[in-house]
């Protein structure tokens, strides 16, 4: 009796989009460069532990970038390559954080859209993310949006990932003007080729911050302007708005 070699099965509705990702990652990676730092974090984590409800350390960095976002238009900014090579700038920011949820007994990357997160309170922030991971992905509409979207059939699924890509308005839609990812606690690397063009990740235990950028765009001493400030906004604004929280809640109580 032949031995049984296994057998093929359909891919997952959970890594459609990933292929998807990869197969329009490959066409951009060849731009991207990244620099990595490392912040002091200390006076952030010992605030957030005086809130009562600790604040995301997502909402933390998405509002800190915001703000440096609007300071440098360099990174609101996307080289577009159809029908001719043009500078695109964008006037707000838009953040696209992953967000892992379970769908249909899959773990499934799906991204959570925060627009002009800046001009939001780190609370709201932190509110939309938690709703995120806890509400049911059909009770949120970037979500449903999300799972509708890979519902379609394959060409129509890189009909729409190439318009993502090459036209301004569906870029800013799709994608946004900058990617988050947060690192898990045993990571110290870990690398983006993402064709977002702009995003970062992080490790709060560490303090790893890398930041990835289309080289295309602007060069690494910028960069270093941009990490310097943004550890600024994280240890001024921020940890202000932190300790009022903090104040706050004390009061309330």
């Amino acid at each position: 009796m032949a031995k049984k070699r296994g057998r093929k099965i359909p891919i997952p509705f959970s890594r459609k989009c990933m292929m998807d990702f990869i197969y329009f990652s490959k066409k951009m990676s060849y731009h991207l460069v990244s620099a990595e730092t490392h912040f002091n974090l200390e006076a952030l984590s010992q605030m957030r532990k005086q809130c009562a409800k600790p604040v995301s350390w997502y909402a933390i960095f998405i509002k800190a970038f915001a703000y440096i976002s609007q300071q440098y238009p360099e990174l609101r900014q996307h080289l577009f390559s159809y029908p001719y090579t043009y500078l695109y700038q964008y006037s707000r920011v838009v953040a696209m954080l992953a967000i892992e949820r379970e769908i249909q007994n899959e773990n499934m990357v799906m991204y959570l859209k925060i627009d002009s997160p800046e001009k939001l309170s780190l609370e709201s922030i932190a509110q939309m993310i938690h709703d995120s991971k806890t509400q049911a992905p059909e009770e949120n509409l970037n979500f449903r949006r999300f799972l509708k979207f890979n519902r379609f059939p394959f060409l129509l699924r890189r009909l729409y990932w190439w318009m993502g890509i090459h036209l301004p308005i569906f870029r800013l839609h799709y994608f946004g003007t900058f990617g988050v990812t947060g690192a898990g606690k045993d990571l110290t690397s870990l690398s983006i080729k993402s064709p977002v063009g702009i995003n970062f990740v992080f490790n709060s235990q560490t303090g790893l911050f890398r930041l990835f950028w289309d080289h295309r765009l602007f060069d690494g001493v910028i960069v270093n302007h941009m990490l310097n400030d943004l550890e600024y906004y994280l240890n001024g604004p921020i940890l202000q708005e932190l300790e009022k929280m903090a104040q706050n809640e004390t009061c309330a109580v």
